[in-house]
């Protein structure tokens, strides 16, 4: 049986109000083989020997420079396996209940992610979910985790479609090259959405296999 590894990180905030972004975007990277984007962070800090860099303990986009930016897209952009899948939300005009439950739209659009990947990939093939475990409470990751899997099957099984196995793992970040490339991704489309900026979002448009954006 065949496996994919699904990187998924978020970017943006769940406040509401003055200061708070006004999307958040929850973004996939497909690979079957996680080693090449392991290798990606590794290689920036490699060839671009700065001492900011060297020092941070994970590259994140928000505080990356255009052209670290540029460079780690670059990379992605040029791996002709992987696949990018991305679920975009426009806080606008968010109901009072989704402000008093906030990590309810960080649930609701990671599991419609997770969803769309199930019934995007082969039937027989496993999907493994690999997701940020910092800051996490156990009991919530938990279940956090069991509502992912349960409404990705679920949809799979109402589209006439045989899901795939799906398992959910943690990583810390600051350890994971997927992980740091998934940021860099979400960061790209969030600000596609956020200020009209896609330029980054251009470099790895050709591997976009899913989009999807959706109102509170």
């Amino acid at each position: 049986m065949r496996g994919c590894l699904v990187f998924v990180d978020e970017s943006g905030d769940l406040g509401f109000g003055i200061g708070a972004s006004r999307h958040i975007t929850v973004a996939a990277v497909i690979v079957e083989d996680g080693k090449q984007l392991e290798r990606i962070p590794q290689k920036m800090r490699r060839r671009r020997l700065k001492k900011c860099l060297l020092e941070k303990p994970e590259l994140k986009f928000h505080n990356s420079d255009h052209g670290l930016r540029t460079a780690v897209l670059k990379k992605v952009a040029g791996l002709p396996e992987a696949r990018i899948a991305c679920v975009t939300v426009d806080k606008t005009n968010a109901k009072d209940a989704h402000k008093r439950d906030r990590e309810e739209v960080y649930a609701s659009a990671s599991c419609e992610l997770v969803h769309e990947i199930a019934r995007f990939v082969r039937a027989r093939e496993r999907l493994m979910i690999v997701l940020d475990a910092r800051p996490c409470n156990r009991d919530l990751g938990m279940a956090f985790d069991a509502r992912v899997r349960a409404q990705a099957i679920d949809g799979c099984r109402e589209a006439g479609r045989v899901p795939p196995e799906i398992t959910i793992r943690r990583l810390d970040s600051r350890n994971s090259g997927g992980l740091q490339v998934a940021d860099y991704v979400a960061g790209a489309i969030q600000r596609k959405h956020e200020i009209g900026d896609d330029r980054y979002y251009e470099i790895i448009a050709h591997l976009v296999a899913i989009e999807r954006r959706f109102h509170l």
